[in-house]
């Protein structure tokens, strides 16, 4: 009997080991519409599905080697979720990072958090103002940097359905902003940022209702649509290894926007909204509220002075391009 019953167990053992039922080295994996953080920090395997993060935030999980981030501008006094991005590492797993705190998979965090840092070491980055102080835009030299840029100019088209104003011409302006030659606060500088509006589209918006990113298409889109309360506008970028390869914006059709020279009243002016958005398009990152800079992270009504560039807005774009 006791001859049996050890064939018995090793028949068992080799049944399951044949069909993987057992196997340590087989690793967890994470599908689904909705795939938590804390499951990613298993360190799942990944290939398909939708990330969910706790603020309610939808990502659909980017391709091997790839990073989706998403960049919102909120009204002033209302809550910002912060800035995220998630990195398919591959088979180490996918790393996130709202603002400044990495989760995720242990390995895939370690892995995206040196890449980042290496990349950003390449031109030393300012720190951003933590003062009480409002210093002058003109006299603030912070910037932050997001990790990518552009290798050629940005091709995109605008999608005009359900749009509150015209808004195609206000918007490139806040893109063209940070292009070319530019001279704001004594200072000037010529950079390789570019842009190019192919023209009208009926192309979907890579942007989610929940100020998350869907599926890259592949092609740059920006247009209308609604937003959480308090969120003015999103923009999500693809990248590869710190090159971007797609963006899509998407502006709320929840506010009462502006796009003449002089504003009044509870509107929000577009074209500083959009120079903020294309900030983050070209790979610039959040500066403090208080810094009085295009890339503060909330705006005010008929706030026309987010139009004009302040000096970490100049040295930042700069030190990208």
């Amino acid at each position: 009997m006791t001859a049996g019953a050890v064939a018995l167990g090793i028949a068992l053992v080799a049944v399951l080991t044949s069909t993987g039922g057992t196997s340590a080295e087989a690793a967890p994996s994470c599908r689904g519409d909705r795939i938590s953080v804390a499951d990613l920090a298993t360190g799942c395997a990944v290939s398909s599905g939708t990330v969910v993060l706790s603020d309610g935030r939808r990502f659909a999980v980017p391709a091997p080697g790839t990073t989706v981030s998403a960049m919102p501008v909120a009204a002033a006094g209302a809550a910002d979720h912060g800035d995220v991005s998630i990195t398919n590492t591959g088979r180490t797993g996918l790393a996130v990072r709202v603002d400044d705190v990495w989760k995720g998979a242990a390995a895939a965090v370690r892995q995206e958090r040196n890449a980042v840092r290496g990349r950003l070491a390449v031109t030393p980055q300012a720190a951003t103002t933590t003062t009480a102080a409002k210093p002058s835009s003109c006299t603030n030299k912070t910037y932050s940097r997001l990790g990518f840029r552009w290798s050629a100019p940005v091709t995109w088209s605008y999608n005009p359905a359900g749009q509150k104003v015209s808004g195609a011409s206000s918007i490139r302006a806040g893109a063209d902003a940070w292009t070319g030659a530019i001279a704001s606060c004594g200072k000037k500088v010529t950079t390789t940022a570019g842009e190019r509006l192919a023209g009208n589209t009926t192309q979907a918006i890579g942007v989610t209702s929940a100020g998350g990113c869907g599926k890259s298409s592949g092609a740059s889109v920006v247009g209308w649509g609604s937003l959480p309360s308090g969120t003015l506008a999103v923009t999500c970028v693809w990248s590869r290894s710190g090159a971007a390869v797609e963006i899509d914006q998407r502006y709320t059709t929840g506010q009462q926007w502006n796009t003449a020279t002089t504003c009044s009243g509870a509107r929000f002016d577009l074209r500083g909204v959009a120079t903020h958005e294309w900030g983050h398009a070209f790979g610039l990152g959040h500066t403090a509220q208080n810094s009085g800079l295009v890339m503060k992270p909330a705006s005010t009504t008929c706030e026309t002075g987010q139009r004009t560039l302040g000096l970490g807005d100049v040295v930042g774009i700069d030190a990208v391009y």
